[in-house]
């Protein structure tokens, strides 16, 4: 790496955004082109920075630096490549970036580390092509069977294994294969995507838990017809009983409180201006810091959707697509990250994520934690998602101090 570390971060991910950038935003879904391209970017960054590269089944790739002692568990460092439809530079590619550009850093300082350091792009966090968020890191960390992972499809009727089989979104060529799924621990450098960080003041955030989530897929089916012949009283409308549902959604998520529901993709059938719709098909993510309150949104759905059955004459079908605990991050990582920032002169604000990440699965394999810095606005999944150059310079350095701290403490063990 010719450029400093932290400069670097800034001039990579401005290069990497430009990877599937389109009038609304960046679109890197998994195993296309444009993903595909991202991982190759992130291997020849690799290779630059003299790291050994390993990919497995699925294409999360790994960057190794080596540490004192080969044979240990390596501490893992990384985020996704892949990108929501309108996504913006720095959700995923952020962590991916500055996980290789913190081990550039320790590299020009000459910092050994007892463990070796992995940088990882996990493929698939978003889940905006195959119906699976975290994908690569949930197979990963045993949590999806990689069979299975494999034989998912998208919508129109690819599965996941021939995506990766395809040339345009598969597998990197002359990569060594990856073996084992040993990890020391795991940390996570991510943007912020909400508002708090930016409203304190505070540069560096340490995350305390990431919240729980569910993900659902509603069908209602009604009756089609002429939009002029049909009297309004003796209409089975799907897409009126749609509105209506997801209406009661927004309303209970508002009452419940501490809790976000977001209907992001809807579908219409036969979709015409002049016919009724027949059938309805939409998304439902649910999220909260507690999951009884999940529970409560969940049951007010089911409660709603026999009275619109009934008052409407339509079927309603409902089925839990995902379901994933809050996840604490471990406090023994929070200390030694919090160390690491306050080494900097910073005092972070702990704080947890209403976001869903990688993190969320490697914790069910080895201690996790994740730092934040801040979103410009708070904004994010959007094309003008930003985050300050001096943030983003700032988040390398924490996060190389960061691995230092977590190596000195699992070493102590």
């Amino acid at each position: 790496m010719t450029q400093s570390s932290e400069v670097a971060v800034v001039t990579r991910l401005a290069e990497l955004a430009a990877i599937g950038r389109h009038s609304a935003g960046i679109s890197r879904p998994l195993a296309t082109a444009q993903e595909r391209a991202a991982r190759e970017l992130f291997a020849t960054w690799a290779r630059a920075d003299g790291y050994a590269l390993t990919q497995d089944r699925v294409g999360n790739l790994f960057a190794r630096r080596a540490g004192t002692f080969e044979d240990a568990a390596p501490i893992l460092v990384g985020s996704h490549l892949d990108t929501v439809q309108t996504g913006g530079p720095y959700d995923g590619a952020y962590g991916v970036v500055g996980a290789l550009c913190a081990l550039a850093l320790l590299d020009s300082r000459r910092a050994a580390t007892a463990h070796p350091v992995e940088a990882v792009a996990w493929v698939g966090e978003e889940g905006s092509r195959f119906p699976f968020g975290c994908l690569g890191s949930s197979v990963f960390a045993g949590l999806m069977d990689v069979d299975a992972a494999l034989a998912l499809v998208d919508d129109a009727g690819t599965s996941l294994r021939a995506a990766l089989a395809a040339p345009d979104g598969g597998l990197l060529r002359e990569v060594t294969s990856r073996v084992g799924t040993r990890a020391a621990a795991y940390l996570e450098l991510h943007i912020e995507q909400g508002p708090l960080l930016e409203r304190a003041g505070i540069p560096l955030g340490v995350v305390t838990a990431i919240v729980a989530q569910r993900r659902y897929q509603v069908i209602i089916e009604g009756t089609s017809g002429h939009a002029g012949t049909v009297p309004m009283d003796q209409r089975r409308d799907a897409l009126c009983a749609a509105s209506e549902l997801i209406l009661v959604l927004e309303a209970v998520a508002k009452s419940a409180g501490d809790s976000v529901v977001t209907v992001g993709r809807i579908a219409v059938e036969p979709n015409g201006t002049n016919v009724i719709p027949a059938r309805v098909t939409f998304s439902i993510d649910a999220r909260s810091p507690d999951e009884r309150r999940i529970d409560a949104i969940e049951q007010a759905f089911q409660a709603t959707s026999l009275d619109v059955q009934r008052q409407r004459g339509v079927r309603v079908t409902m089925e839990r697509l995902e379901s994933r605990a809050a996840v604490p991050m471990d406090p023994i990582l929070r200390q030694a990250l919090c160390r690491a920032v306050e080494s900097l002169g910073e005092h972070p604000l702990e704080i947890p994520s209403g976001a869903g990440h990688d993190a969320m699965c490697l914790a069910s394999i080895a201690p996790s934690a994740m730092l934040l810095v801040p979103s410009i606005g708070g904004r994010s999944h959007v094309a003008d998602e930003r985050t300050a150059d001096a943030d983003l310079k700032l988040g390398v350095a924490a996060l190389a101090a960061s691995i230092l701290e977590v190596d000195r403490s699992l070493h102590a063990k």
